[in-house]
């Protein structure tokens, strides 16, 4: 029976050890800067949510502005028209934004979710708005492209306007505390 030389089997147990831990970063921000550096995200489309219309005034509360309108024109001066008050178009209304993102990774390992940056552009393609918005990716298969919906909520929006998401990389160090997936205290 031969004996197994234990000596050159731990040695080698322990370079191995020492090997898978040096390929992967030691410190927490900087792994998942590194796993962040493996996912996508794509803008498959947008729908803007038009308000929905405010209600028609009562029959008793429409009475009652004819009325103050008939008693208006009664005391204005003879000769002189009553100028009726017409609301201008004041510019863009507050509307919902859904957003129809496509996130995928092809990381060695997943995070339990990912920070989406989001801009709004005007038909210029200059600047009009921007949110860091986190996704749960935490069931997000490698390679496998999944789809979400998110909404932005009263978006001065125009027609014209577009947008873009995407998962910045790298994220500068004084940046990482506006991430989620990045552990605090880094």
């Amino acid at each position: 029976m031969t004996r197994f030389p234990r000596l050159p089997f731990l040695m080698l147990s322990c370079a191995a050890l020492m090997l898978a831990a040096a390929c992967g970063p030691s410190d927490p921000q900087k792994k998942v800067a590194q796993l962040r550096s493996y996912y996508t995200a794509r803008l498959n489309g947008f729908l803007v949510q038009q308000p929905e219309p405010a209600p028609m005034p009562e029959v008793e509360e429409a009475a009652a502005g004819e009325a103050a309108v008939a008693a208006a024109a009664e005391a204005a001066p003879e000769g002189e028209e009553m100028a009726a008050e017409v609301e201008l178009d004041a510019g863009p209304q507050p509307v919902d934004i859904m957003l129809d993102i496509l996130i995928q990774h092809d990381s060695p390992e997943h995070l339990p979710g990912i920070t989406v940056d989001i801009s709004m552009v005007d038909a210029a393609k200059a600047e009009k708005g921007s949110w860091r918005v986190w996704f749960d990716t935490a069931q997000v298969a490698k390679a496998n492209v999944t789809q979400y919906t998110h909404v932005l909520e009263d978006v001065l929006y125009e027609e014209g306007d577009g947008f873009s998401v995407e998962v910045r990389h790298p994220i500068p160090p004084e940046q990482r505390g506006e991430y989620r997936e990045f552990p605090a205290g880094g």
